[in-house]
């Protein structure tokens, strides 16, 4: 897909009752307009600039910044041709996916973007066959914490069992994925682990 183009119109937001036969009209964004999701490829990162500032501050914004160079996946949220949310994604290894960063604009928070953003990565992970997902969030992060439990994610254990063994234990991935003190790691399974 080319740097900023739209996705099929399933994967728009807009408030056209008839959109992909649900009634868009009643989702928390449709007031803002149209929000179109693209993918952010190359020069066309640098529109995800803004929304890190406006998100992080010390350590958090420089990694932020760090990791949306790095990261295979970035998809935007436009409103207007204006990038109001961004996500972060990766596979860390064929069957595994991680949402690294979900970041929108604080003047547009509280219509449900992040939201949308984060039913994105999920629908792109499980189009590419990963069976658990993961996120990281700081514990004091409320509502990133009922963003990410509404769609099934849950506190993953250290003495869990592992991925590969039906648990949600992130063995061997945890320095992939940056943890820092105080942040959380959540994961849902989206398919039933594979036999080894």
């Amino acid at each position: 897909m080319r740097p900023g183009a739209s996705v099929p119109a399933g994967r728009r937001g807009t408030g056209t009752p008839q959109e992909g036969g649900r009634d868009r009209s009643r989702e928390p964004w449709a007031d803002l307009g149209e929000v179109v999701l693209v993918d952010l490829v190359g020069d066309a990162r640098e529109r995800a600039v803004p929304l890190v500032r406006d998100a992080f501050v010390g350590i958090y914004r420089w990694h932020a910044k760090r990791t949306l160079r790095e990261v295979p996946t970035v998809r935007g949220a436009e409103l207007r041709g204006e990038v109001v949310g961004v996500t972060l994604v990766d596979r860390l290894v064929p069957e595994v996916g991680y949402l690294y960063y979900v970041m929108v604009l604080s003047t547009h928070r509280g219509h449900g973007l992040g939201g949308l953003l984060v039913d994105d990565a999920l629908r792109l992970f499980r189009a590419q066959g990963v069976e658990v997902a993961y996120a990281a969030v700081r514990s004091d992060n409320t509502p990133s914490l009922r963003l990410c439990e509404r769609r099934g994610f849950r506190a993953v254990e250290r003495k869990e069992l592992g991925w590969r063994e039906g648990g949600l234990g992130a063995w061997g991935l945890r320095s992939r994925m940056r943890l820092v003190p105080g942040e959380r790691l959540l994961g849902l399974r989206l398919r039933t682990a594979t036999p080894a």
